[in-house]
């Protein structure tokens, strides 16, 4: 059988590339003008668009407005910029102690929704909706007639060369969560096909014309036919609901899947959405929709439209190879029918689910934000999809990287698909974990910075739970996620990284991604990058070195959006690349090939690994080789050259400014030559940290090229610019004296009323909480004051241009206060801040106050009879041993280990 690639407008989305600015990107976006400027100014204080947003779990439907009105109130002090509402199971809901609210979109909740939608606005905060309680996209108000389907089947043998009179057909075993009625039947099914083969033990089909198709002669209870001589398999198939339903929805919200191959059935959910909260064209409220993950059941997907919808895709019947959906084999074999149907679904879903939303909601001037990518296998073996085509459907795509859980970390194919399709933003679920109230801002940002280094440029948030006083401390929450909401102990001092995180979103949105290579991944479906999902460090290709970076393209992209000129490939909103590697695999169609010899005749670079095309392909293409030896012969060096064992990168060009993210993936200091593949013009270091810029002075040009000695602290970060307009800066270098003091014990430590520490006690010396021998200190949560002083002559306050307070260990966060002034909130290392103007000749009061997190307080609790336990919440500790998560409630480092340190520095003068 020859595969035909009939490409149907409707299933292509080349011509329907977003260009609308969103809700992720919006006006901040920068292309012309006085570019370094407005990047400054974006850069200080990042615009409402790229600060971070979050899973706000409605937990068992269960809200009030006061509740809700102080979520957003809280979100927006601590600079997020975006709350997604989410009707969810809480999961752990002991004697309904955490509340049982009302079904999602009942009057109750829409009561509540429309509450939320106008304090949004009151409060300019952006507002999304995912498309159902839980996930995925369902309710109550589905019906069978549209809730999801597969295929069932069901056989019986018969003896051929006689007539077959009033044969009744068994009816098929379905789901055994199909919806039925009283007799056992389902609700809704509709016949598809009755097909005879040629009995075989090996349920082998020798020829496609063995194959009998009896519709004609079955009435869909009892068959009439003259059978052929020989004995005979009689297949009875069957459309009907796979009975799934939502996943973990509030207690009252449960329903069925929608029919993800029906684009009606997509309309008609999000109508029943949006007419429940009374929006229309005119008047909106909310900013998006959101379809999580597609987390689907096993089985064969089926729509009652699949024989004309394979038909358009194929130009070729189904009905005939459909005995290879109940294990016959083709003498031919099944592998080009199964990748046709495989194609047709991915094609099916893609259009019916993704673009059809995405369109919809443009009438309302929504968006759809969508988990569309997998991952694929092993984490889920069932989301059927050409991931990047999918991602590429919607109005902002979305990946997820979780902390220590299966390696799950998707986040480069999303980049590639919001590159290639022009989507310009790059979302994901962030900080999902099963490892709870564990992860400080400094254990998550090393997590951040290899997102941020992979392509991502805007944060959500996994998960920011709605609960009130009545829950307790730390209170309600859904059973996975890094509980970033105003329960954290850390939440009053949260401000300088949320600002952190918007920072590197803001600067990562402007300009185009630069990359040198990209790189066909297959004409298939399913289709993942990577295919198999461990990825425990940033996934790269095979063959090209550390220093270069790639982009993804698959068949549509390349065929429709792709072209060649000055011998660059090109695509239409700006993207650029030096070389296209069509790989050794066997998935190339004859169409891209020929695609790729256009290219090639127009100047374009092509590297061809596989050697059967290589063979034949017309043109003057790299064949068989690496990637990093085809750069080579075109003499394009690393864009990027470091230690790759410590240092990442992502570069990004906005008109003539070059801009590098680096970051220090090690828990150490480095000190490393950088070569920057960008002429010595102006460079610029951006600290995202603190917001500090400098003029770096001491960089060397080399071949055109420039050399920069980066200093980062532990799992730090920066922005390196080229060609900024340079302002009145001090020198990245600073030069320091000699003059440094430590500051000595004894230390007064006050811990709050209420939670089983002492009022205060004395420390002459530092040492983690949990080293203290009172049980109230060991497991003591929340924030501390510790309180000293230090003396400094006026010799001395008037040598130094920096007082630089060092704090060295710090767990989890500090806040400095000098003389009763608050100086700043330290959250990462260096734990250092320049005290200068609040210091005075004479004596110092120096308070420090730090806060650790939840989880020694709940550890001190297990043992604890439950009235006298200090926390509170729905969630069960986990105490079982686990070495690779780490989930187990155990005791963490609490507190001020120091040594604290006063550096007196002078900077050099302009």
């Amino acid at each position: 059988m020859k595969r035909l690639f009939i490409l149907l407008v409707f299933f292509s989305s080349c011509n329907k590339v977003n260009t609308k600015k969103t809700i992720f990107s919006g006006a901040e976006k920068i292309e012309k003008g006085d570019i370094t400027q407005k990047l400054r100014k974006g850069f200080v204080n990042p615009p409402l668009s790229s600060r971070p947003g979050a899973y706000w779990c409605w937990l068992n439907g269960d809200v009030t407005k006061s509740s809700i009105t102080r979520d957003l109130e809280e979100m927006k002090a601590k600079g997020m910029g975006r709350a997604e509402i989410w009707d969810v199971a809480a999961v752990n809901n002991p004697n309904k102690a955490y509340g049982e609210g009302p079904k999602f979109l009942g009057e109750e909740s829409v009561d509540m929704i429309k509450h939320a939608m106008l304090e949004a606005k009151r409060l300019e905060l952006k507002l999304g909706l995912i498309a159902s309680s839980g996930w995925n996209a369902g309710g109550d108000w589905v019906t069978p007639d549209w809730a999801s389907k597969a295929l069932f089947h069901s056989e019986v043998k018969i003896k051929g060369g006689r007539k077959i009179n009033q044969l009744e057909i068994p009816f098929p075993k379905v789901a055994e969560n199909c919806p039925k009625n009283d007799s056992g039947r389902p609700v809704w099914y509709k016949e598809i096909a009755l097909i005879a083969v040629p009995d075989h033990p090996d349920k082998k089909i020798k020829s496609i014309d063995e194959v009998i198709v009896l519709n004609k002669q079955f009435d869909g209870k009892v068959l009439n036919w003259s059978a052929p001589a020989g004995n005979w398999t009689v297949i009875r198939y069957i459309c009907s609901n796979t009975g799934q339903r939502l996943i973990v929805p509030s207690p009252k919200s449960s329903g069925l899947f929608i029919d993800f191959l029906d684009p009606q059935a997509t309309r008609r959910h999000l109508a029943h959405i949006l007419g429940r909260l009374g929006i229309t064209a005119k008047k909106s409220g909310l900013d998006y929709l959101e379809f999580d993950s597609m987390e689907l059941d096993e089985g064969t997907p089926w729509t009652d439209k699949m024989d004309s919808i394979f038909y358009a895709h194929n130009g070729y019947s189904i009905k005939r190879y459909m005995p290879i959906f109940s294990g016959w084999e083709m003498e031919e074999g099944n592998e080009q029918f199964k990748y046709d149907f495989d194609k047709t679904i991915s094609d099916q879903i893609i259009f019916s689910h993704y673009t059809t939303a995405r369109d919809f909601l443009k009438a309302y001037d929504m968006e759809i934000v969508a988990e569309a990518g997998g991952p694929g296998p092993p984490i889920w073996n069932t989301c059927p999809v050409d991931a990047l085509k999918a991602l590429g459907n919607v109005s902002v795509p979305r990946g997820e990287f979780w902390i220590r859980h299966r390696n799950m970390f998707l986040v480069k194919e999303i980049a590639s698909a919001s590159h290639i399709y022009g989507l310009e933003h790059v979302d994901a679920e962030s900080f999902t974990t099963w490892r709870r109230w564990k992860d400080a801002p400094h254990a998550l940002k090393p997590y951040v910075d290899r997102a941020f280094c992979e392509g991502l440029n805007a944060i959500t948030f996994h998960t920011f739970a709605n609960t009130r006083p009545e829950h307790g401390l730390p209170g309600r929450t859904y059973h996975a996620g890094s509980d970033i909401n105003s329960t954290t102990t850390w939440w009053e001092q949260s401000r300088p990284f949320m600002d952190y995180l918007s920072r590197c979103s803001y600067m990562l949105k402007q300009g185009k991604f630069v990359g040198d290579v990209v790189y066909y991944y297959g004409d298939k479906a399913p289709n993942f990058f990577p295919e198999f999902h461990d990825v425990p460090v940033k996934p790269g290709l095979k063959g090209l070195s550390a220093g270069y970076d790639f982009d993804l393209v698959n068949t549509d992209v390349l065929l429709n959006r792709m072209d060649a000129s000055k011998g660059k490939l090109t695509l239409p909103d700006g993207m650029e690349y030096k070389l296209l590697v069509l790989p050794n695999r066997k998935d190339i169609p004859d169409e891209v090939v020929k695609k790729a010899e256009q290219m090639i005749a127009a100047g374009a670079n092509v590297l061809i690994q596989n050697p059967q095309i290589a063979k034949n392909v017309k043109g003057s293409a790299y064949k068989n080789m690496s990637i990093d030896e085809a750069l080579s012969r075109l003499s394009i060096p690393k864009d990027f050259t470091a230690n790759a064992e410590k240092l990442d990168f992502i570069h990004r060009k906005i008109g003539g400014t070059d801009m590098y993210f680096v970051s220090n993936k090690t828990g150490q200091p480095v000190s490393d030559n950088c070569v920057f593949r960008v002429k010595n013009i102006q460079p610029e270091f951006w600290d995202p940290v603190t917001a500090q810029q400098y003029e770096i002075t001491n960089a060397k040009s080399v071949d055109n090229k420039t050399e920069i000695n980066l200093q980062l602290p532990p799992y730090g970060s920066c922005f390196v610019l080229f060609n900024a307009q340079s302002g009145d800066l001090p020198n990245y270098e600073r030069q320091k004296n000699s003059l440094s003091l430590e500051v000595k014990g004894p230390w007064t430590l006050s811990f709050p009323k209420g939670w089983g520490a002492p009022s205060s006690i004395q420390l002459n010396k530092l040492i983690s909480w949990t080293d203290h021998d009172n049980q109230g200190v060991k497991y003591f949560s929340g924030t501390a004051s510790y309180k000293n002083s230090f003396n400094i002559s006026k010799e001395t306050l008037d040598s130094g241009d920096r007082f630089i307070l060092n704090l060295e260990e710090v767990l989890d966060v500090a806040e400095v206060f000098v003389n009763e002034k608050s100086v700043g909130i330290l959250w990462t290392k260096p734990f250092e801040i320049d005290i200068k103007d609040y210091v005075k000749a004479g004596n110092n009061n120096l308070e420090i106050k730090i806060t650790n997190m939840w989880i020694n307080r709940l550890t001190g609790d297990i043992n604890l009879p439950e009235d006298q336990k200090f926390c509170k919440t729905n969630h069960p500790p986990f105490t079982a041993s686990d070495d690779i998560e780490d989930k187990t409630y155990r005791l963490q480092k609490s507190g001020l280990m120091g040594p604290v340190t006063l550096e007196i520095i002078e900077t050099d003068k302009k």
